[in-house]
């Protein structure tokens, strides 16, 4: 039981709620709700008979309100609960009965105190809710809270899977898939392969308060949803009902399937070796279908078969066609005939080299587009700083290189500072599956040294070869170490630093 005298006495001495809360280890909510009734009650605490006990306290206070409440409006907790029954939420049946009080001229009990009668009698009477769900009325979404992984081969490093999760609460039927991040093309195409799992769409959509489902920058309590997720769902012809701010009963129903997702299907994936999206994602699909499958403890059937029976036929029809989502971004071709798009790099063909593009880009795929036309196609990265190269992509001997840079070119450029930085380049062009794809760490670390003296360059490249060290970030810390006790060159300037902009990034390497 709550030390109601203890409250009291330090309320009298001045700490504040949230204070004596730490000191008792309780809510502070709750420090506030007992002095507002002790209040309420004996007018303030200085009122309070410090000869009651804490038993004869909490009598006074939750029990004998009748004589203290007259000009407050009665909840009618039957009427009340057999609304929420019907799927009423407790939020919206508190502000009929503010309407209700207000015209009977009474005053209202705030929606804690409301909640908590209207909880009390519902105990006292061992009265039980169930949420009566209508079929194919409604979806919930949301992502879950633990990611997958699976082994990029190519970097021996684990990249971690978001779990995008929808249910149908009538039948408790739900879609699972992993993708690689959270923003809005993995939203939507979330939303789109579940409503081609379940054959169909319901009625109205219950999002969680992501970034992707709401505008951040105008939103409120009643949840302000982003455009573009409104466009994507009128497309498929429902409805979205947006949760409140902190409200996850809203969800409740997808928030108990991102734990079974989490415990029976994420987890037990874990410990197994997994090697690419795509297998990650197959492996989860027949995880999926055995969940579903699985019979219910406590009534007839398992999610698959109610759906089957009863749900499926509910929901309405998929569009002729699917909505297509992507992101759209300007980029320039640099002269390694590389665009950078979401810490990545998509090659093209070298004749667009300096040129302007277009990047449009789903869950899935980049495509890169000139004027109108598209001159590129790549399977999204899967990893940071990622290089995708097309062999066709690459110029052979006797091509126009457009400005591009050459092997030839870097080479000679490293001719200027002498035998040990040509040797770290030429280690450099042989360290990637396509020479092309060092051209960017490569001339980002010439650019540099052409601020210094052939001295440092070669002391430095003569550091890196014997150390192994071959990133643009690991080069630049030795060449730190080398320059301290000499000035930097700053009167010469490199035309290729006004080409370039991209010196310090990390995914220069």
């Amino acid at each position: 039981m709550l030390d109601y005298k203890s409250i009291i006495r330090l309320k009298k001495m001045g700490l504040s709620n949230r204070a004596v809360a730490n000191s008792l280890h309780c809510k502070w909510e709750t420090v506030e709700r007992i002095v507002t009734r002790c209040e309420n009650v004996w007018g303030s605490l200085e009122g309070v008979p410090m000869n009651l006990n804490n038993e004869e306290i909490a009598d006074v206070l939750f029990t004998g309100r009748k004589s203290v409440d007259l000009d407050y409006l009665q909840p009618d907790c039957e009427t009340i609960l057999a609304k929420q029954r019907q799927g009423y939420q407790r939020n919206e049946l508190w502000s009929d009965y503010c309407a209700e009080a207000a015209n009977k001229g009474l005053k209202a009990y705030k929606i804690s105190r409301f909640n908590e009668i209207v909880s009390e009698y519902r105990k006292s009477h061992d009265i039980t809710i169930g949420m009566k769900h209508i079929p194919g009325l409604e979806g919930q979404a949301d992502w879950a809270g633990d990611h997958g992984h699976f082994l990029d081969c190519d970097t021996g490093r684990l990249v971690d899977v978001h779990v995008f999760v929808m249910t149908l609460p009538y039948s408790g039927y739900f879609y699972c898939e992993g993708f690689l991040d959270e923003k809005m093309p993995s939203w939507f195409a979330g939303h789109a392969n579940a409503f081609i799992f379940f054959g169909g769409v319901p009625a109205f959509i219950i999002p969680d308060n992501c970034a992707t489902a709401v505008d951040r920058k105008h939103y409120d309590e009643k949840g302000i949803l982003n455009t573009r997720y409104v466009e994507f769902l009128e497309h498929y012809g429902t409805i979205p009902k947006p949760t409140r701010v902190k409200a996850p009963q809203d969800k409740g129903h997808v928030e108990r399937h991102v734990r079974i997702v989490e415990d029976d299907i994420i987890r037990p994936m874990n410990r197994l070796d997994i090697h690419s999206l795509v297998e990650f994602n197959d492996i989860m699909h027949r995880k999926l279908i055995a969940r579903n499958a699985k019979d219910y403890s406590k009534k007839m059937g398992s999610r698959t078969t109610i759906f089957n029976a009863e749900e499926k036929e509910t929901l309405l029809p998929l569009p002729v066609q699917n909505f297509q989502s992507y992101d759209e971004k300007e980029a320039t071709v640099w002269k390694d005939f590389h665009i950078q798009y979401d810490n990545a790099f998509y090659s093209v063909p070298v004749q667009y080299v300096g040129q302007k593009v277009t990047v449009k880009a789903t869950a899935n795929t980049v495509r890169i587009y000139s004027k109108g036309t598209l001159i590129a196609e790549h399977d999204r990265a899967v990893r940071k700083w990622q290089r995708l190269t097309m062999k066709s992509h690459i110029p052979t001997k006797g091509i126009d290189l457009h400005g591009a840079y050459s092997a030839e070119e870097l080479l000679s450029w490293a001719e200027k500072f002498g035998p040990f930085t040509v040797q770290w380049v030429k280690t450099e062009l042989g360290r990637f599956q396509f020479e092309v794809q060092s051209y960017r760490p490569i001339s980002s670390v010439l650019r540099v040294l052409n601020r210094y003296s052939q001295e440092i360059a070669e002391k430095t490249s003569e550091a890196a070869l014997t150390s192994g060290v071959f990133t643009v970030k690991g080069y630049k810390s030795i060449l730190s170490a080398q320059t301290k006790s000499h000035p930097v060159n700053t009167n010469q300037i490199d035309l290729n630093d006004i080409f370039c902009s991209h010196d310090d990034e990390d995914g220069v390497r």
